[in-house]
Parts: C-alpha cells; sequence; structure tokens
C-alpha cells in the first residue's frame, strides 16, 4: 500500500555556509524529534541554483527560506520571492537576514511572507523556524481539506490526500465494521469512515450498491443484465437494481465514450 502524505517541502537559500548548515541542521533535528510532515528538499547558496531545483507549477505545497542579499549574484531573495509569488498564492515564504531594514521592499512587492526573522539572534530563529514550520504545515492541511480536487482521509492523527480524478471506488472492507477500503490509479488503502458522510462529502462520487461508491469517469464498462461495471483497472463492481438505471444516465453526461458501456437499452 502507498500513500501521499500532506508534506511540506522546504527550500534554503542562504549565502553564508556556516549559517545555511545551522538552518537545515536546526530543521532537520526539528522535523525527526517532532515526526512533522515535512522534508528539506534542497539547499544553497545559488539564488539560479535554486531557481533551477525548483518546479514553478508545483509550490503551493512548499516553504522557502530566503536570504535577502546574496554577494556576487545579480537576483536576490527578494526577487527569488517575487518570481514565487506570481506562481502561487499559497507558497509560504520567510525571509532570514541581516537586512531587516529591506522590510519595506518587501512590502513594496506584495510578496506576503510567512515571517521576517533576523539572523543576528540565534536563539530567537531557532524559535521561530520551529513555530513557522508548524505553522506552515497547518496551513497546507487545511488548504488540502478544502480543496474540492483532493480526497482526504485520516489514520490515526495523519492526513493523507488522493488526487479525486484518479480515485476509482471506495468500499466498505469486509468483516470489519467502520473501515474503508480505497482503491485509485496508484494506491490501494484501508483508513476508518463512513460510506454515507463520504458520498455527501464528495458528491461527485456515486453511490452503485450500499457498499460501493465508485468515481463515474474511471468507468470502463457497464454490463445492466449481470448488474455489473467494470472500471479502467478491470476491477468488477456489483450495482445495486434501484441504481442501474441512474449510473447509466450518470455515465452519459461524463466523457466516456457511449462504446464503453454494454447493453444499456434494459435495465435489468
Amino acid at each position: 500500500m502507498t500513500n501521499h502524505q500532506t508534506m511540506l517541502k522546504i527550500f534554503i537559500l542562504e549565502d553564508n555556509a556556516d549559517f545555511l548548515n545551522f538552518l537545515e541542521s536546526t530543521l532537520r533535528n526539528y522535523i525527526m524529534i517532532e515526526a512533522l510532515h515535512a522534508e528539506i528538499k534542497f539547499t544553497t547558496q545559488s539564488a539560479t541554483d535554486l531557481l533551477d531545483a525548483v518546479d514553478l507549477k508545483e509550490i503551493n505545497d512548499c516553504l522557502f527560506l530566503l536570504d535577502i542579499d546574496i554577494p556576487g549574484s545579480s537576483v536576490s531573495g527578494i526577487d527569488i520571492a517575487t518570481i514565487l509569488r506570481k506562481k502561487s498564492l499559497y507558497a509560504d515564504i520567510m525571509f532570514i537576514t541581516s537586512h531587516t531594514e529591506e522590510a519595506l521592499s518587501i512590502l513594496a512587492h506584495k510578496i506576503a511572507p510567512l515571517d521576517l526573522i533576523d539572523k543576528s539572534v540565534l536563539f530567537e530563529v531557532e524559535a521561530r523556524l520551529r513555530s513557522n514550520i508548524v505553522y506552515a504545515i497547518k496551513r497546507l492541511k487545511a488548504r488540502q481539506l478544502q480543496s474540492p480536487r483532493l480526497f482526504n482521509y485520516s489514520i490515526d492523527s495523519n492526513l493523507f490526500t488522493v488526487i479525486l480524478d484518479e480515485l476509482l471506488y471506495i468500499q466498505t472492507t469486509p468483516g470489519i465494521s467502520g473501515t474503508l477500503e480505497l482503491h485509485a490509479e496508484r494506491e490501494i488503502a484501508t483508513f476508518p469512515g463512513n460510506l454515507k458522510e463520504v458520498s455527501l462529502q464528495y458528491p461527485t462520487l456515486f453511490r452503485c450498491h450500499r457498499s460501493i461508491l465508485l468515481n463515474p469517469t474511471h468507468i470502463s464498462k457497464l454490463d445492466t443484465h449481470g448488474r455489473f461495471v467494470y472500471m479502467d483497472n478491470q476491477d468488477k463492481l456489483e450495482v445495486s437494481i434501484r441504481r442501474v438505471s441512474a449510473l447509466r444516465q450518470v455515465m452519459m453526461t461524463t466523457n466516456k465514450p457511449q462504446s464503453a458501456t454494454n447493453d444499456l437499452s434494459n435495465d435489468a
């Protein structure tokens, strides 16, 4: 079973090698001790190397720790932040710098950073790093919970997400009360839940049977005589006799070609 946990990806830009090591070790130790859903993806002293390492199309789940002044570079931390903010309103940005007088410039660029930390006070840097990474993780989880394009579920205190378009179906787990089994394009997972509550939260999923919710966009064939539906992965799911007609109508509104269905003229 593979799962996609909510994971905050951290990128660090700092021109001073010793201070860069301090930031990385401080964060890495805190993430490990607190078992946070975060990982350090890239650290560098070069602004251009940072830009080369980042996929600007996928930064909504990222936290950037940026030094402002990078000696010898034509690109500053503010320049980097401006590029990031134009690509994403959700990426979190922190400035850690000895040039706190640049705060007005940051405001002028409408970067809206998470924090601006004076690197000269080490104990304060460490404390604010810790509080800000926890806050960034909470913000990321809140965004994912509110997103209609993601399916979210929890196991113990851990939040997991699946892209809704990649979800095939969810069914109750036989013999285990209060447990659901999720089938997606790249994973299978079991988690505590109630199928009725899930159907209310995700109305695009179709209740084809009292124990099954499916994603109609992943149907490859509907057998109305046998009352079965075949999914993209060739899984065969039972359809309630009272739901065959409704499912046929739902399929007609999706992008599935009509040739993908079977015996649609009769509702058994």
